[in-house]
């Protein structure tokens, strides 16, 4: 079984998925599909963090119904669900 642990872009930013979470709609897939896949048990994995670029791999965590994918800035901020900062790191 894969881990939770968070992949991290060339820039610093960490893309995670919440195993715990995902239900295997794969809308992440469909919005970033170098990015991300399906493994074995249907969950969403990291496949390649630098598949695509910052603004497409938001809108792919957003558009998780179950905001079971997190990103983070480089500077450890949450920037999605929940965002603490946008992406360049300044306060929401």
């Amino acid at each position: 079984m894969a881990k939770n642990n968070p992949s991290k872009t060339k820039q610093g930013y960490e893309i995670q998925v919440d195993r715990d979470l995902c239900v295997t709609l794969a809308v992440c897939l469909g919005l970033a599909p170098d990015v991300f896949e399906l493994d074995a048990e249907g969950k969403a994995v990291v496949k390649n963090p630098d598949g695509t670029d910052l603004q497409t791999l938001l809108e792919s965590c957003k558009g998780c119904p179950v905001n079971a994918l997190i990103l983070r800035h480089p500077n450890g901020k949450r920037i999605w669900p929940d965002p603490e900062v946008d992406l360049n790191g300044k306060p929401i």
